[in-house]
């Protein structure tokens, strides 16, 4: 006989994928997370947007509980006067590495333990129990899973899109409140917003909107939660709002189909557990089948000073930006060239040169700031911090999922730190990513002035362009990793180096595509002259290697002549 009232609380049931630190994957409740056995490592899920969109429901519960905790025990004016935020958070670092074991969240579950159960009647986790769409319809569960995840996901499941377990279900409810396109929803029944039964856009989920940026821990799971844990998480500040008021949707009355009155996100455990869509999932025995989405609190001013995600970076605006007020935005990664162009985002801060009053620095994750101030304050050694980066893209006015974007990165501390020399070394990693950027840009001119001088057309090669910065990516993250004051100017000298051997190694191997017709060259008439030009392999490899030197100023000095011309002899020889 089927069970009349099922139940699958997510605090109690395996729903988490993970790996321990031995590199064996689990399937583990919330409880099981906490009480530290197995000792898990990271999560390991269906995709890495899942993953973190999972990660931040555990930091929502990692942060409440602990927010709980000091609200209680800070109960007086000489204990708020006591607490050392730096003491706290190296405290519980090395309780958490050494016990594997939270005991403050643990006493937090039972407190809201009954707004987990997945399959609820009442209270079903993040969603609305009694959910109907206008039209009396549904949609196949698939629905709630990206594309680019789909496929995957329907290769290593038999039942493939028509169905979900609980466990699988679970973790897409929790993507889709995070990560949900743009476009138009299921018109709910209730909802106000509704027009000829239809839910018109409102915009993505907010992690959607965001730059995702995970501090991993070499130790546990529990560690990487503390990492990515900054005062404003667990304490009130002057600057924040109460931080009791900051709650996560499971301390929250249940949502109705409606939106919330003015709904403002109030703080991180806020966002971390925003509820972008009103969802309904529907069960036939103990499998999801079907899903009933549709609007639910809209981010307001598409996250125009929204700045209470301690995991995102921030892009100035200057053209939402008015005389007495900045504006901001939360600055999601980009597929192409990522480490490149999230460089800044990543280590500048507002006193770092290079900007302007109307391209003003971008604002770095505060999780970044936290460790590099708690590393300049000798509470962190001057390690390097394993960072993860985490973004969708969409389609056209994010109305459909695109690509996810994930890379991992070495960052040392010593880059990030608001000193002295961690300005120094800024100053130079800026400039070598800036240099590496003008010497692949001239790769890709001569690619196409190669062409001309086989009687083609000239055409900018961004393909190669981006090839080679795919190349130098991994080599350049762990170059940050390594990074050290004292040596900062050999480290910048050894960089620029890599890049000019892996530019020239390409280019010998793009001659060599072109063949003997490129030897000879071609003439070209330069606009403006009856003059032309001799274009051949000869003259394009020199003004090659005359670029590099310009680009890659620190080669040209570490280069002898003779190094020079035979380099240059064996290019053209190719």
């Amino acid at each position: 006989m089927a069970n009349e009232n099922p139940s699958f609380n997510l605090i109690d049931e395996p729903w988490i994928s993970c790996m321990d630190t031995e590199g064996k994957a689990h399937l583990l409740s919330i409880r099981q997370i906490f009480e530290g056995s197995p000792r898990v490592l990271s999560i390991i899920g269906d995709s890495p947007t899942q993953d973190y969109s999972v990660l931040r429901v555990l930091l929502a519960i990692f942060w409440r509980a602990h927010a709980h905790d000091l609200h209680t025990s800070l109960d007086n004016r000489k204990a708020k006067q006591a607490f050392h935020w730096d003491d706290w958070f190296t405290e519980l670092r090395d309780e958490l590495v050494s016990e594997n074991r939270d005991d403050v969240v643990l006493g937090y579950l039972e407190d809201y333990w009954d707004r987990f159960d997945l399959v609820g009647v009442e209270m079903p986790f993040m969603q609305v129990s009694n959910l109907q769409a206008m039209n009396g319809e549904s949609k196949p569960i698939a629905t709630i899973i990206p594309d680019s995840a789909d496929d995957l996901f329907t290769m290593r499941t038999a039942s493939g899109r028509e169905s979900l377990d609980y466990a699988e279900a679970a973790r897409w409810l929790i993507h889709a409140q995070a990560f949900d396109y743009s476009g138009i929803k299921t018109g709910a029944v209730g909802d106000s917003r509704v027009k000829g039964g239809k839910g018109y856009p409102i915009g993505t989920g907010w992690s959607g909107m965001t730059g995702g940026t995970i501090v991993l821990s070499e130790h546990s799971l529990l560690e990487t939660l503390l990492l990515n844990t900054v005062l404003a998480c667990v304490l009130s500040t002057q600057a924040g709002a109460d931080v009791l008021q900051d709650k996560p949707v499971w301390e929250r009355e249940p949502d109705t189909s409606a939106e919330r009155a003015k709904p403002e996100p109030i703080g991180p455990s806020d966002l971390a557990t925003w509820q972008s869509r009103r969802i309904r999932l529907e069960f036939h025995g103990d499998r999801a089948t079907a899903v009933i989405i549709s609007n639910g609190d809209k981010i307001p001013d598409a996250g125009k000073n929204v700045m209470d995600d301690p995991m995102t970076p921030y892009r100035y605006s200057p053209n939402q930006s008015k005389k007495d007020l900045d504006a901001y935005y939360p600055m999601p990664y980009e597929r192409n060239r990522t480490m490149w162009r999230s460089l800044d985002a990543l280590i500048v801060t507002s006193l770092d040169g290079g900007f302007t009053g109307k391209h003003k620095a971008p604002i770095r994750p505060m999780t970044l700031d936290n460790l590099a101030t708690l590393a300049s304050d000798g509470y962190l050694d001057d390690q390097a911090l394993d960072v993860r980066i985490v973004s969708m893209e969409y389609g056209p006015q994010s109305s459909v999922y695109g690509t996810i974007v994930s890379s991992n990165l070495g960052l040392a501390l010593s880059v990030l730190k608001d000193t002295e020399s961690g300005l120094a070394i800024r100053t130079a990693v800026r400039a070598s990513a800036k240099n590496t950027g003008d010497a692949v840009k001239e790769l890709g001119i001569f690619s196409g002035q190669l062409n001309q001088a086989v009687g083609g057309e000239y055409n900018f090669d961004a393909s190669l362009a981006d090839g080679v910065y795919a190349e130098l990516e991994p080599r350049f993250s762990r170059w940050l990793a390594s990074l050290e004051p004292e040596s900062i100017d050999n480290q910048c000298r050894e960089w620029e180096n890599i890049v000019r051997s892996t530019i020239t190694s390409a280019a010998i191997e793009l001659i060599r595509g072109f063949g003997p017709n490129a030897y000879s060259g071609r003439e070209i008439k330069q606009e403006g002259s009856d003059k032309g030009r001799l274009v051949s392999v000869g003259s394009l490899q020199f003004s090659l290697l005359r670029k590099l030197d310009k680009a890659l100023p620190l080669t040209k000095k570490s280069r002898p002549r003779k190094q020079k011309q035979e380099q240059s002899s064996e290019v053209s020889e190719s």
